[in-house]
């Protein structure tokens, strides 16, 4: 950077100096050659200006004209506008803006302004290389038991072999397995064991245990989840659906709901599920509202019914789906560049991927891809849409690993993560890398 504006600079003074009128000389005559008459002066005129002591004026006049050089012989940075550096950040990754707070107490109030972490976060989730967005992978293994990695999501798509890193968290245990919520915003919820809660800033390693719910669970009762941010509130909210059976399969199941929001740090309860229940996924985040696949009973039937709950009101509404073929089987929902997607299978034949192109119009439901069945072991069943490049390719959550699946080549390949042969992939979740932190609240205002 220094270096960069050093060279500017001087590169616009000889500009100026090629630009300037040259000093006029004799004819055929040139500067220097050895033709040209220099004005004699005798040897007593040189010993006398060379005793004769420098003026203050002349010393002040030229320390102001010739700029002090550092230590190592460099010249002195030139500040830069504002907006420059400014902007200039704003491209950096979390990292190596973590290393610049150090730099300058103006760069360290910089950082941390609330308005340049929206920016820059709003600039790591609308950049198209997927430079600041990463892959969160649950993973267990027989001999190494359960652990949470993260790798590149560029790296995925364009690299044979992708390198993970650990993520490091408060109370985390080989021997436990803990579920990943979902993210937002650069925040990861992690489920501990059903009674711990935590929010993750992963990239700035600070963390936020949710108080204790104080709500005893019900036997053959199972807990569902959801983690966004409410925007006009400025709020992040995380959402536990308690779901257990009424009386008997045929009277349905029952839910008891709660929220916690983290401008009050508390938990209190809504109303419940009103479509029946979610199954087991997490909710997914879409433009402040959290969406799950319910298995709801109407008319004596079982049906799928996609159920959205609105952050800010707290209230829930139906969203309507496309209109599937003939034969549409299981729905599993995802999230694609901000949208909501639904993954329709259609047995063992294909599957089609739906993207909701502007939330909560019917009209703007469209098939992205018809994936077709694939024979790979372990790959039997369709899951979760969690990205696509430039492109094309879509990268799919499976049972036990990811695939890749090139729509125009109509070709699957599977990226390649270093784990041994005990070791299978439970979850994966994409993320962005922010400055956002889990105990600071206002950070969007």
């Amino acid at each position: 950077m220094l270096h960069y504006s050093v060279t500017v600079i001087r590169t616009n003074k000889f500009r100026e100096m090629e630009n300037q009128e040259p000093t006029p000389t004799q004819p055929n005559q040139r500067l220097g050659s050895p033709s040209q008459e220099l004005p004699s002066t005798s040897s007593n005129e040189q010993t006398q200006k060379r005793n004769r002591p420098e003026s203050p004026q002349r010393k002040s006049d030229d320390s102001a004209q010739s700029p002090k050089r550092s230590r190592n012989g460099s010249l002195p940075p030139q500040s830069f506008p504002q907006e420059i550096i400014f902007e200039i950040l704003l491209n950096l990754p979390v990292q190596s803006l973590l290393r610049f707070r150090c730099v300058s107490k103006p760069w360290k109030s910089l950082i941390a302004d609330n308005f340049f972490i929206k920016k820059h976060l709003k600039r790591a989730q609308n950049d198209p290389e997927f430079s600041k967005k990463r892959v969160l992978i649950n993973t267990s293994s027989i001999q190494t038991g359960s652990s949470i990695k993260s790798c590149s999501l560029k790296s995925i798509f364009e690299d044979p072999n992708v390198n993970t890193t650990e993520i490091e968290y408060p109370s985390k245990k080989a021997s436990r397995y803990d579920w990943i919520v979902g993210s937002c915003n650069g925040l990861i919820c992690i489920a501990i064991r059903e009674d711990t809660v935590l929010l993750l800033n992963p990239t700035l390693r600070v963390s936020k245990r949710l108080p204790d719910l104080g709500f005893k669970k019900r036997r053959g009762c199972y807990t569902v989840y959801g983690f966004g941010f409410d925007a006009s509130g400025d709020d992040y909210k995380v959402v536990r659906v308690f779901c257990y059976q009424s009386k008997g399969f045929e009277d349905g199941y029952e839910s008891i709901v709660r929220v916690y929001s983290m401008r009050t740090n508390c938990w209190r309860r809504i109303q419940d599920f009103p479509f029946g229940v979610p199954f087991s996924e997490a909710g997914k985040h879409v433009d402040g509202t959290l969406n799950w696949a319910v298995l709801s009973r109407q008319y004596r039937d079982f049906s799928c019914t996609i159920v959205s709950l609105d952050l800010a009101q707290e209230t829930y509404k139906e969203v309507t789906q496309p209109c599937y073929g003939n034969g549409a089987g299981e729905r599993i929902l995802g999230v694609l560049d901000g949208c909501l997607c639904v993954l329709c299978s259609y047995g063992r034949l294909y599957a089609e991927v739906w993207v909701m192109k502007e939330y909560g119009k019917r009209e703007s439901w469209t098939k992205l891809v018809t994936i077709p069945y694939t024979p790979i072991p372990g790959y039997e069943m369709f899951l979760t849409p969690l990205s696509v490049s430039k492109s094309g390719e879509i990268l799919l959550r499976f049972e036990v690993n990811m695939l890749l699946y090139n729509p125009e080549k109509n070709m699957f390949r599977i990226p390649m993560f270093p784990y041994d042969a005990f070791s299978y992939i439970d979850q994966q979740e994409v993320y962005e890398e922010s400055l956002v932190s889990p105990t600071v609240v206002n950070q969007h205002r």
